[in-house]
């Protein structure tokens, strides 16, 4: 008779690591790896649809949407336009045309999410996020 294997399930240190594992914790945010294939799926879109030069507004991207999520705990594809707008803020007060560059990103972003149907919030988080990014862009930055 076969003698049966004994799995142990992996034990867990307080850190969030696996013990006797490296590499990344385990409770990994799924809101993080959304954010990521988003934006993987913006690169084939924007390499079609975008307008502003792509290294720029990916580097953008990729340094935002995990912060995003990972101090707001909202999705990427729904937006809130209230951290967005105070962000924006605090980006204009140190240095204006970062300021009008990120959001000029972050709005051919939110072009993807509408043209692809990937926007997953309201049709009034989309206008109120849209009128920050716009007004960002253009230096007007008046909170939603």
């Amino acid at each position: 008779m076969a003698k049966k294997s004994r799995r142990r399930p992996a034990r867990r240190s307080t850190s969030g690591y696996q013990a006797g594992k490296s590499g990344r914790p385990v409770s990994r945010a799924p809101r993080h790896d959304q954010a990521m294939g988003s934006l993987i799926a913006f690169v084939g879109w924007h390499r079609e649809h975008g307008i502003l030069p792509e290294l720029p507004v990916l580097a953008q991207l990729t340094a935002f949407l995990p912060i995003y999520t990972e101090t707001t705990g909202g999705q990427v594809t729904a937006m809130d336009p209230v951290p967005i707008a105070r962000f924006v803020e605090a980006l204009d007060k140190r240095n204006a045309d970062f300021a009008s560059f990120f959001c000029a990103s972050l709005h051919e972003y939110l072009r993807f999410l509408t043209d692809t149907g990937r926007w997953s919030g309201s049709e009034v988080r989309y206008r109120d996020l849209h009128r920050v990014v716009c007004r960002g862009a253009l230096g007007e930055n008046i909170p939603p």
